[in-house]
């Protein structure tokens, strides 16, 4: 496990916790636990770059459509992120997270699976935002 997440106590899921200075900052560390959770981060390379679009009604609601591409993403074999930049925009209608993923797509040989995430889930979600902390909490169906 990566020292930028934390796995919390869960009967059988995976109950991510990701902290930092900035919403935009535990957001794109979220993003990556869900990468880290599924294959090694240490394996891929930052050789090519995807941008992302993601929209949500609430924080919630981004966090959750954020994570859903990643993790769509990353289990489909189509792109693995090993760094990813996020900003966030209020929106009329909400949020909008535009994201820049850097990594690759799915090597069999180079990259090695760990854990098969079945979907991400609003159960526990938590959203803390203080003065110049964030703290990010997920849960994980695997």
């Amino acid at each position: 496990m990566c020292s930028f997440y934390r796995i919390l106590e869960h009967v059988s899921d995976a109950y991510v916790e990701v902290s930092g200075s900035s919403l935009e900052e535990c957001f794109s560390k979220a993003g990556l636990a869900v990468v880290d959770i599924m294959v090694d981060l240490d394996s891929i390379s930052p050789t090519s770059s995807l941008d992302v679009k993601v929209e949500g009604f609430d924080l919630y609601s981004l966090l959750y459509n954020f994570l859903e591409d990643v993790l769509v993403r990353v289990s489909g074999g189509e792109f693995l992120p090993c760094k990813i930049d996020t900003k966030i925009d209020r929106a009329s209608e909400g949020f909008i997270l535009y994201a820049k993923y850097f990594g690759e797509p799915f090597a069999l040989g180079k990259h090695r699976a760990k854990v098969e995430v079945k979907a991400v889930t609003y159960h526990l979600m938590e959203i803390v935002e203080k003065d110049d902390e964030c703290v990010i909490r997920f849960l994980l169906d695997l």
